[in-house]
């Protein structure tokens, strides 16, 4: 029997609450923001308009893919030479494995041009796959309670994804986070489905291109989803051979080294959304509105060393908190991603595309059953999902600019609520979905 305080409301009315929402959360973030900084005389803030015509022209910068094909440049031209040594116009951070189908394309014939058209094509791809994977995410947890979505939820979803800024900031830059976007939603909707092995394929995939996601691999190991952890660790091994096999065992060891010197280095630039960087700013420690790549913040002991105590508690947390009955569920998988990513020092505002999945679960399975609207949600999902830009107005005054860091907090409240609800599913007020 369902708990009394859980509202039996129909489709048309969980879908119309979740488009007002969401259209209510980008006129906040937009065009109110940029009313009251004209009001005010305080400038244009900026917004989402760049972002929104590179999508919409299917255009975007080279972020990942220039330093990842120059990689293959001199490897060819020097076979016998270390790849991580490569003067490049940018540092190649990612795993050789992730070189695979670009290398793939590049036997096959594909010129860099064709190479960076069909790069954009598979981004903007991405971008449009992460509603329709969260919809069908969303239809199938509807269909458990005998529900099924709307017009309103659909195009809520829609709206809200392609108007997401780290999804949109991604694409624009050309960055290999919006694929791992669409992919994170991807082993969420399959873990949903119970096919537990395909998405430890999916999180395999995801750990070669951004090592911090491996912590997925330890997630399995303590909540001891063995197929998952086998379908990772059997893709990985195949993903390595094939590595070692094309760049050899000296270039895939290499890359200890490139993680070693990423873990004491990153930047302060205020899209750095994470301890690291909220930290460096408030001691005015390198660029803030700035950016300069290749300058790395200076080192200072105990930002370092507080971040990784925070990074340490963060992940700490989420593996040993009694989730109860969403033990090894997908929102408890789901903390386990969102951990891995805030805990980093150096967590673009991209890296937080994969909230959109996050938010998609939790709407779908409790949120709009819920008898009181969830507004803490709500907030999280607009500090997570928008470019509140006008904080950036705040990088000189000391303490006033930890405000820059709101994706972040946004990501932090995120897992504290996916942690709450736990503690309420299963209990005389919450329905398991």
């Amino acid at each position: 029997m369902r708990s009394p305080t859980v509202n039996n409301f129909s489709a048309a009315t969980h879908g119309k609450r979740l488009l007002l929402f969401v259209v209510c959360s980008l006129l906040l973030a937009n065009v109110v923001q940029w009313g009251l900084c004209r009001a005010l005389h305080l400038g244009n803030p900026g917004g989402l308009k760049m972002e929104v015509a590179d999508f919409l022209h299917m255009r975007q910068w080279t972020d990942s893919w220039l330093p990842m094909m120059k990689s293959l440049d001199y490897f060819d031209a020097n076979p016998t030479k270390p790849i991580y040594a490569a003067p490049l116009y940018d540092t190649l951070i990612y795993s050789l494995a992730s070189e695979l189908p670009l290398l793939a394309l590049r036997r096959l014939g594909v010129g860099d041009a064709a190479m960076l058209r069909l790069l954009a094509l598979f981004s903007w791809l991405s971008v449009v796959g992460i509603p329709a994977v969260s919809l069908a995410m969303g239809r199938r947890l509807l269909r458990r309670r005998g529900a099924e979505l709307t017009w309103s939820a659909i195009i809520a979803v829609i709206l809200a994804c392609l108007a997401c800024y780290p999804l949109l900031k991604g694409y624009s830059l050309g960055n290999a986070q919006t694929m791992l976007s669409f992919g994170f939603a991807l082993m969420l909707y399959l873990w949903t489905s119970g096919r537990e092995r395909e998405a430890g394929v999916v999180a395999a995939l995801l750990a070669f291109v951004k090592p911090q996601y491996v912590l997925l691999l330890v997630w399995m190991v303590v909540r001891r989803r063995w197929g998952a952890m086998w379908a990772f660790l059997v893709c990985s091994t195949v993903l390595l051979a094939m590595s070692v096999a094309v760049f050899g065992w000296h270039n895939n060891l290499d890359y200890v080294g490139v993680l070693a010197s990423l873990s004491h280095k990153a930047q302060s630039h205020y899209a750095n959304q994470s301890m690291f960087g909220t930290l460096n700013r408030m001691i005015f420690n390198g660029e803030n509105l700035g950016y300069t790549p290749h300058l790395y913040t200076p080192y200072v002991g105990w930002v370092y060393r507080t971040t990784v105590i925070t990074s340490l508690v963060l992940i700490g947390g989420v593996l040993l908190f009694p989730w109860g009955r969403l033990r090894g569920s997908t929102g408890d998988l789901a903390a386990m991603g969102l951990a891995s990513v805030a805990a980093s020092p150096m967590a673009w505002e991209h890296h937080y595309g994969i909230v959109l999945g996050i938010f998609a679960w939790f709407w779908f399975a409790y949120g709009c059953w819920e008898s009181k609207r969830p507004w803490l949600w709500g907030v999280s999902f607009f500090l997570c999902v928008n470019f509140l830009s006008a904080t950036n107005l705040l990088a000189d005054k000391r303490g006033w600019n930890v405000l820059q860091s709101y994706m972040y907090f946004g990501a932090l409240l995120l897992i504290a609520l996916l942690m709450r609800l736990a503690r309420r599913v299963g209990s005389d007020s919450v329905v398991v979905a």
